[in-house]
């Protein structure tokens, strides 16, 4: 097999077949018609990272004094594939010793990169004997099935992992999974949904939500009840303009320190109802922020 245009050779100098990591799924079926001694060598971005071989090439590889280089090799690489993952990585062989781990597992673990390599897995890390890591260790070691489960973090106080277990015929797998950042969403998601709830069954509380430009986006039914007009006769409409004008300058003012990152603002003031009257009220404005910023603010009033 030909040598890739614009493709190097093996580090050594010496002509190798190589293949792109982006070619090696479609030339696969022309990969496995190879001679048994013909490694070939898989590159990514020029650099070749990982060898195509045989088993009977594979089995070939075996020192005279029994050592298995093609093992090492295989170890070797699977570490450094576990070192471009941004998940903790911990290879773990049927003894339940540490065979590899990523930088990120060190992170997590507090260990010195490349530590952890060789120690029995519990010994070293003591703290996944109080876990249900440690029981899910054992039972995909003796049923070889996989497990998961999502935890109080280990590491972290306040914070939560996704623990996945996968046996393989050498190694078992373990994978750590931070989901703080989901499993504080998904809970304050449920707080705000009952909140609204809650708002939406009293029937003197109001709120709207408005866009960064002060205009409504949405109109809760008891606040469309003041105003005596319908949600969608409300939206795009700027929130200022049904403030009374005496009133609109402090309204706006205080808006506009909230918009601006500065805190939430109570102030009493009054909201115009279709019929022109002013209605009295206390308004709180606080920020709507999500994750790429402000997003707008929301205006919770009650009567006066």
């Amino acid at each position: 097999m030909a040598v890739q245009d614009g493709e190097p050779a093996d580090r050594s100098g010496s002509p190798h077949p190589t293949v792109s990591s982006a070619d090696f799924a479609r030339k696969f079926g022309q990969l496995r018609q190879m001679q048994d001694d013909q490694p070939i060598f898989v590159t990514h971005h020029g650099r070749a990272t990982h060898v195509l071989t045989t088993v009977r090439h594979y089995t070939a590889l075996k020192d005279a004094n029994g050592t298995d280089r093609a093992e090492m090799i295989a170890t070797t690489g699977l570490h450094e594939l576990a070192n471009c993952l941004s998940i903790g990585v911990l290879l773990i062989d049927y003894d339940l010793r540490i065979v590899a781990a990523n930088r990120v597992a060190h992170v997590q673990l507090n260990w010195q990169d490349g530590d952890l390599t060789g120690r029995q897995v519990f010994e070293a890390l003591p703290v996944l004997r109080r876990s249900l890591i440690k029981t899910y260790v054992q039972r995909a070691v003796a049923s070889r099935e996989p497990y998961s489960a999502e935890i109080p973090s280990l590491f972290r106080d306040g914070a939560w992992v996704r623990a996945e277990i996968h046996p393989f015929a050498q190694f078992v797998t373990v994978l750590f999974h931070d989901i703080t950042d989901d499993m504080k969403t998904h809970r304050l998601a449920d707080a705000r949904k009952s909140l609204r709830e809650a708002i939406a069954a009293h029937d003197g509380v109001g709120y709207v939500c408005l866009n960064t430009r002060g205009h409504i986006d949405q109109a809760e039914p008891t606040f469309c009840e003041i105003i005596q007009l319908p949600e969608g006769r409300l939206r795009h409409v700027a929130m200022a303009d049904l403030v009374p004008v005496g009133r609109r300058v402090a309204f706006r003012e205080a808006l506009d320190c909230v918009l601006t990152g500065e805190g939430a603002r109570t102030i009493d003031s009054a909201i115009l109802s279709s019929e022109g009257q002013a209605v009295p009220v206390r308004v709180t404005i606080a920020e709507l922020r999500g994750a790429y910023g402000n997003e707008g603010a929301i205006v919770l009033l009650t009567r006066q």
